[in-house]
């Protein structure tokens, strides 16, 4: 959640910079809670929840009478998701200002925006983040899946969707995330969150909300007559291309490195056999970029997405939802090398993970084909669980493991294992009644009164690190500028599940970070749909940090740091969703909440922000840039307009003034000249969509970069285009088309929120192969390769990288030698081709399939 496994030490570093950089500013720290008595003074006192505002859950809508099967409707919609630039980058607590101890914000200026506060601001967007939905009608019941491009979910805006949509919603709407590490933050009401997210902004939350709810509606009014299948693949990515294993501290309890290997797929066809939605499960992490990244990315999950949205010749719903994703890396090949310079992104390794899990996930939505269904048995049910600050709710294995009752007066015995090397119960180690957080075998409690008694010697568990939340919360909001509230936080005392029935598949949602150890023993133990007809998504209507079983939790690593209560929460919640399972393979309708709890009410704090007021009038080009202008790896830009002609392979840029983004996001899409001289049309992928991102990179530079009372203050645009065919292009699969951008004038058409306008055409002309050539007895071998520039962003290759000199690998070509005929040959895997005959050749002229041309003079 807050960042890689290779970063997993920067994180407790930060711990170590928060702690005793506070202390060390010449404040003392805050002290410690008053001393609850001596420990014959009686019973520890109870935690008081009377700072949270907790609201009564809605029965479940339709609860009562019987599920029915009955026809299937279904309907689908999208949305690019709307949140202002500036908001804050999420899941690395790196970009928080002091977490590298010197004040450092891991972005490209100094600006500072009111949304992100103290984290670093989205500054850029590469991939607009979106908004997917599958509306499902069977039986009376309808039902709501919403997937968005944010690093989390959380249960605020499941009950706030549920409410806007009505009381026949209570329960059934499933909203879960991508993960991207590189979206929009600023929306969570989990104040412990914030340190990787950034505070809670009402214009964040409520724009996502109202996003949320409109493309739920529009689902639903476009629901109609559809079939589903589901096919699962036990064996995916095997050979690591896609995903990997991460969490090496289980590998022993694991029987070596293991990773989500399930792939499933969920295929919605209308009636007429058109497809609908194709919704891949896996667990990977977006975590492409790193924590030193500011500018949006739909990282890895998008860039499976788009490469699965142009598989088809009309516009598909695809939405990625996560599995056991926890402990899994994206993998990816190829891509460029940044080599340290500044605001600069891997953008297309992203990509290359798309293309090496279409055919697995393609294969799979074949095989789903075989299976469908036009009429369904179709319940949810959704519960509000509690969490802490009670130790005896984590009661697991039917009693088996339970905690001691919480007493920070009371020494932890130090027994954690027996003989047999199975957990001791009931476990007086984790001893938090407020919860605790940071738990590591790497360092003791770097805060001695936040230690949990008792814990300090046993060196080789995570219970050496824990710090309880109490003792260390104000260090945090002082070093953080952050607001925590009254321990215990009160989205810590409660949690979302559902349990969707699909015919005879159940979908379980579990809020956070699922790992394999876990989901594993929730398909095999605990759902009654049996492992082989049980989905299981993760980051799905909340997010609590890591779930581990209790002896995965015990074995150390990163992940035990970002849990709340310690190792038995895990599969506590996954019981919870277990017993919520089963009722929805019940024939009744139930009413999911009736043995739940109140919810955390949504957050209430509103912003006071002004937009400002530009002294340029926006949607213009500016006749004069200013003397800084953020772009890709800081490359300097002399005119506004995009140059008269670019050459494939190169980057073309183009700047205009805009609106402050808290007026909304500027769109800018990329247009051809068509037959008609001077007419331009939007340059469309193959499934239809437009181009708009992904092929094109926007910055923001506002000018002052930081906001002056009373002071007018610009916002300058730059978009970047890499001339090279974008995903879905042309019907070439993989990437045989991308030195083959078609030809032409192009210019580029910007929507704003109050404005339009399009920037001066440029022509795009071939780019320039480079060849070599040397003789073979008679014959001639000629090397062809073609050299993409260092700033290069796109993907060409999923080996060689592409930001330097390529082979033109297995590609058709014509060669002419001495002016004779041409010759149609083919480049082998290193780019060369042979000449019969020609050892003797003075002149060579080389041409790929797409007009791309060199001569070689001997």
């Amino acid at each position: 959640m807050m960042r890689s496994m290779q970063r997993r030490t920067s994180f407790l570093g930060l711990a170590v910079v928060v702690v005793f950089g506070w202390a060390c500013d010449g404040e003392p720290m805050p002290p410690p809670p008053e001393d609850a008595g001596p420990t014959d003074a009686g019973p520890f006192p109870p935690v008081s929840l009377a700072h949270c505002d907790y609201e009564a859950v809605p029965p479940t809508g339709g609860a009562g009478g019987t599920v029915t099967r009955g026809p299937l409707e279904a309907g689908v919609a999208e949305r690019l998701l709307d949140v202002p630039l500036g908001a804050s980058l999420a899941a690395y607590t790196s970009r928080a200002e002091g977490a590298g101890g010197d004040g450092f914000l891991p972005q490209p200026d100094a600006r500072r925006e009111y949304l992100a506060g103290s984290f670093a601001p989205a500054v850029g967007i590469e991939t607009i983040p979106q908004i997917a939905a599958l509306a499902l009608r069977a039986g009376g019941e309808t039902v709501v899946l919403l997937k968005l491009d944010l690093a989390s979910s959380y249960q605020g805006f499941v009950h706030d969707v549920e409410a806007n949509l009505g009381p026949a919603y209570s329960g059934k709407v499933l909203i879960t995330a991508s993960h991207s590490h590189s979206s929009f933050g600023n929306y969570s009401g989990h104040s412990a969150l914030h340190v990787g997210f950034g505070r809670f902004r009402s214009t964040v939350y409520d724009a996502i909300v109202a996003q949320l709810t409109e493309a739920a509606r529009a689902a639903i009014d476009d629901l109609r007559p559809a079939r589903i299948g589901i096919h699962h693949d036990p064996a995916f990515d095997l050979d690591d291309r896609v995903n990997r294993d991460r969490r090496r501290a289980n590998d022993e309890l694991a029987g070596g490195p293991q990773d989500d290997h399930h792939l499933y797929v969920i295929r919605v066809d209308a009636a007429d056999g058109s497809p609908m939605a194709l919704l891949p499960v896996f667990g990977i992490h977006g975590t492409t970029q790193g924590g030193d990244n500011a500018i949006v990315t739909t990282d890895s999950i998008g860039g499976i997405e788009r490469v699965l949205r142009e598989s088809f010749d009309s516009p598909v719903l695809v939405a990625h939802l996560q599995g056991a994703g926890g402990d899994v890396s994206p993998a990816g090949s190829g891509g460029v090398e940044c080599g340290g310079a500044v605001a600069c992104a891997n953008f297309a390794r992203a990509e290359s993970i798309g293309h090496h899990a279409r055919e697995a996930i393609l294969a799979a939505w074949e095989a789903a084909g075989e299976v469908m269904q036009g009429e369904i048995e179709l319940e949810m049910l959704t519960r509000t669980v509690p969490l802490g600050p009670e130790a005896s709710t984590f009661t697991i294995r039917g009693g088996a493991l339970s905690y001691l009752e919480f007493d920070t007066r009371r020494e932890a015995d130090g027994i954690v294992f027996d003989a047999e090397r199975r957990i001791v119960s009931p476990i007086d180690e984790f001893n938090a009644p407020f919860g605790a957080a940071l738990c590591t075998a790497d360092m003791p409690s770097i805060v001695p009164r936040a230690q949990m008694p008792g814990t300090l010697e046993l060196r080789d568990l995570p219970y050496r690190g824990c710090m309880r939340l109490e003792a260390v919360a104000t260090i945090f909001e002082r070093a953080l500028d952050l607001d925590f509230e009254e321990p215990p936080i009160c989205e810590t005392t409660r949690t979302t599940v559902s349990a969707l029935r699909i015919g005879d598949w159940l979908v379980g949602t579990m809020p956070g970070e699922l790992v394999t150890l876990l989901a594993d023993h929730l398909r095999d133990e605990l759902s009654p749909a049996g492992p082989d007809r049980t989905i299981l998504v993760g980051y799905a209507q909340d997010h609590g940090g890591y779930l581990l079983r209790p002896e995965d939790w015990l074995s150390g690593g990163y992940e035990p740091t970002i849990t709340f209560w310690g190792p038995l929460e895990g599969e506590y919640v996954a019981e919870q969703l277990g017993r919520l399972m089963a009722l929805a393979l019940t024939p009744a309708r139930e009413d999911g909440n009736a043995e739940g709890v109140p919810r955390p009410g949504s957050p209430v704090i509103r912003d006071d922000v002004a937009v400002d007021v530009s002294p340029i009038p926006v949607g213009t080009v500016p006749t004069e840039l200013p003397g800084y202008l953020l772009t890709q790896r800081l490359r300097p830009v002399t005119s506004a307009q995009p140059a008269a002609q670019v050459a494939r392979l190169d980057s073309v840029h183009f700047t205009f003034v805009g609106s402050d983004p808290l007026a909304g996001t500027p769109r800018v899409y990329l247009q051809r000249e068509s037959e008609v001289p001077g007419v331009f049309d939007d340059v469309r992928r193959r499934s239809g969509r437009p181009v708009l991102d992904g092929a094109l990179v926007m910055t923001w530079t506002p000018s002052p970069i930081l906001r002056q009372a009373g002071t007018p203050r610009a916002h300058y645009y730059t978009v970047e285009m890499q001339a090279v065919t974008p995903i879905g292009g042309s019907d070439a699969v993989g990437l045989e088309d991308r030195l083959g951008l078609p030809l032409g004038r192009y210019r580029f058409r910007v929507e704003g929120p109050s404005y339009e306008l399009a920037s001066s055409p440029f022509e795009v002309t071939p780019a320039p192969l480079a060849l070599s050539a040397a003789a073979i007895g008679a014959d001639l071998a000629i090397t062809i390769s073609i050299t993409a520039p260092p700033y290069a962003f796109r993907l060409l290759d999923l080996s060689a990288r592409s930001d330097g000199t390529l082979p033109l690998a297995r590609r058709a070509v014509t060669v002419t030698a001495d002016g004779g005929s041409p010759l149609a040959l083919t480049t082998d895997a290193a780019g060369v081709v042979t000449v019969a005959g020609a050892a003797g050749a003075r002149t060579l002229v080389v041409v790929d399939a797409y007009g791309n041309e060199a001569t070689l003079t001997r």
